[in-house]
């Protein structure tokens, strides 16, 4: 089962920081919005959603957009 949208924290590369985000519903599937724009996003790596120190799971990216 999905989490909940809300606020979370997310990993796209794996040594990186957790960096706070929002995960939203789209047609397609989920969405990650991050306040803070995340260095090197690219299709096809993987992003993995935090709670806290809690992995709830993850998927491949399959569009960066950035602002």
């Amino acid at each position: 089962q999905a989490p909940a949208t809300g606020a979370y924290a997310a990993k796209t590369r794996c040594r990186q920081q957790d960096a706070a985000c929002r995960l939203g519903a789209v047609p397609e599937g989920f969405a990650l919005a991050f306040p803070v724009a995340q260095w090197a996003v690219t299709t096809g790596q993987s992003a993995v959603l935090y709670d806290g120190d809690v992995c709830l799971g993850g998927g491949v990216i399959q569009s960066a957009v950035s602002d």
